[in-house]
């Protein structure tokens, strides 16, 4: 195979891994919630484990100051949309997890840069690791004692993540972007 080839199919080959990897970056997030709920109604919040913060997740994230980022985010995200936090009487008790689970990618290179990709795959193998994160936010009815509105968002990360307070801030904003749901057209 000519010189010339070869650094072709090698550049696209890193074209499309720079593609791929920033495709894999992106955070997809969901809702669910009651359609049927007057969102405008709330104003106030407090967390589901007696009002004190907390949240579910690996044992390496229990870090104080990581708990508190993830707290401050959370508060002013939610401040931001008209809510106040307010242990004394809310409407909304807010729950928090994180999930994170290693995974693992199998990549196979070919022996020869060769543009012929029906070849069985023949040289050796690379196995990369990564992190799936789940980020959950469920909020519940205090006084209808019922869930209105639950977020996941998903995301994989690098395995050493960048727990950075303006990360943090950006993650929850994403996972509370459509929070309040706009009133349904009926």
């Amino acid at each position: 195979m000519s010189m010339k080839i070869h650094g072709v199919v090698k550049k696209l080959a890193i074209f499309f891994s720079i593609i791929l990897l920033h495709i894999s970056c992106r955070m997809e997030v969901k809702e669910i919630y009651d359609h049927n709920v007057d969102f405008s109604k709330y104003k106030t919040f407090c967390w589901m484990n007696g009002c004190k913060f907390d949240f579910e997740g690996p044992k390496y994230l229990d870090d104080e100051l990581l708990r508190e980022s993830l707290k401050t985010a959370l508060v002013e995200e939610l401040e931001s949309k008209g809510l106040k936090e307010d242990a004394s009487n809310p409407d909304l008790l807010i729950g928090f997890t994180i999930t994170v689970k290693d995974e693992q990618a199998i990549l196979y290179h070919r022996a020869e840069d060769s543009p012929v990709y029906y070849q069985p795959l023949e040289s050796d193998r690379e196995v990369v690791n990564y992190l799936k994160g789940t980020v959950i936010i469920g909020m519940a009815d205090k006084e209808e004692s019922k869930m209105v509105w639950q977020s996941v968002a998903v995301s994989y990360m690098e395995l050493n993540p960048d727990f950075s307070e303006e990360n943090i801030h950006k993650g929850i904003k994403l996972v509370l972007r459509n929070f309040p749901p706009k009133p349904d057209q009926k």
